[in-house]
């Protein structure tokens, strides 16, 4: 009996023990390393009168993805007895004030929420500035333009290299004087310092430009826009006769020279046609030539038979 016993009591037992469970085992879990990659603007010159100087590593948030990051500035290196003063020092982005002139040193603490750091340090380097007058500016060269045109495109850089490098300079554009009645035109790009004008209409305009450096002092360039109105197909007619001349041309031939200053300014040859009119035959004339010198057009024919004859001559261009 007691054998028996002793056997279902250690059955009892072999059976408790498999149904237990073992316990986990407690396994270190590592911090993840440090990877912290810091990104930040900060200007390696700047001058006394500078403001609003930044320092600014807010891109180093948007490259290090989710993590939690702090943060830190301090100013290593600066000149004896002139310590700036860093607002906000715990910000990504803060500004700094009281700069005087010499070597600074900044440095930046990057922390994450497993306390790896990483410092990064910045050179900046103040210059006195001597700037005490108005901004140098380029004159714009006056414009024309033919209606239908409606834009013209101005532009201010060359008052950039006028100027000494790294100075701030802002730019306005503004409508000085239209003709009377036209429509207000367009300033596209108002604060840049290119700009389309648009909406012209035939007349006269005075464009204003200002620009303006980083102590509030301006210069200004006014600008003359002529909209010339749409050409028209104009013809006139003028008689003449030809006349013998042996004017070093060629040989001697027959020449008829007509001169209209004022109707004639800005001929051309590619945009004008002209026909010659024999008053004595009603025939035109189609082997003589011509040129247009100094707004008058010159005609020359080499046949001598028609010396003396009168023509009409007809002068047809877009005026």
């Amino acid at each position: 009996m007691k054998l028996l016993i002793k056997f279902i009591c250690l059955l009892f037992a072999l059976f408790y023990l498999a149904s237990c469970e073992k316990p986990d085992p407690i396994v270190d879990i590592p911090a993840p390393k440090s990877d912290i990659q810091v990104s930040a603007e900060v200007k390696n010159i700047v001058y006394t009168n500078d403001r609003n100087i930044k320092l600014d590593a807010s891109n180093t948030d948007q490259i290090n993805g989710r993590r939690s990051l702090s943060y830190s500035w301090i100013c290593k290196v600066f000149p004896v007895g002139k310590a700036p003063k860093i607002n906000g020092p715990s910000n990504a982005v803060t500004t700094i004030d009281s700069l005087m002139v010499g070597k600074y040193n900044f440095q930046l603490t990057v922390k994450d929420d497993f306390g790896h750091l990483v410092n990064a340090e910045f050179e900046m380097e103040v210059f006195q500035d001597t700037l005490t007058g108005a901004p140098k500016i380029v004159h714009i060269p006056d414009q024309t333009v033919a209606f239908p045109g409606t834009f013209i495109l101005l532009g201010a850089s060359l008052s950039y290299y006028a100027n000494p490098s790294n100075r701030k300079l802002e730019f306005e554009w503004s409508i000085l004087q239209k003709p009377a009645g036209n429509r207000d035109p367009t300033v596209t790009d108002k604060l840049n310092s290119s700009t389309y004008i648009r909406d012209l209409e035939p007349g006269n305009y005075q464009i204003l430009l200002k620009i303006t450096n980083e102590i509030g002092l301006s210069s200004y360039d006014t600008i003359r826009i002529k909209v010339k109105p749409a050409p028209v197909l104009t013809t006139r007619e003028y008689e003449g006769t030809w006349v013998l001349v042996n004017d070093g041309w060629d040989a001697s031939h027959l020449l008829i020279k007509i001169s209209d200053p004022v109707n004639f300014e800005g001929l051309i040859e590619d945009n004008t046609t002209i026909t010659v009119l024999n008053l004595e035959t009603e025939k035109y004339l189609d082997d003589f030539g011509w040129i247009i010198v100094d707004h008058i057009i010159y005609l020359y024919y080499y046949d001598r038979k028609l010396e003396g004859t009168k023509v009409k001559v007809a002068v047809t261009y877009y005026q």
